[in-house]
């Protein structure tokens, strides 16, 4: 079984100078009411899981989001 078991879902991951993206998909996603997590490996990864029931509406919610940047 995986970290947040098989309830999670990674949906992005970022490193180095980008990985205050996952912060700011955090907030967005929350305000969507999206439920979120982030998790880190070593001190340049950082990865944003949502639950497998909200992937749909967080995938939409990233391609709107990258396409304002």
């Amino acid at each position: 079984m995986g970290l947040f078991g098989n309830r999670w879902v990674a949906v992005r991951t970022e490193t180095g100078s980008r990985a205050d993206v996952i912060d700011r998909l955090q907030a967005l996603f929350k305000s969507h009411g999206i439920k979120s997590k982030i998790t880190f490996e070593g001190s340049t990864l950082k990865r944003i899981h949502v639950p497998k029931k909200e992937i749909e509406r967080a995938r939409e919610l990233i391609e709107t989001f990258d396409k304002e940047q």
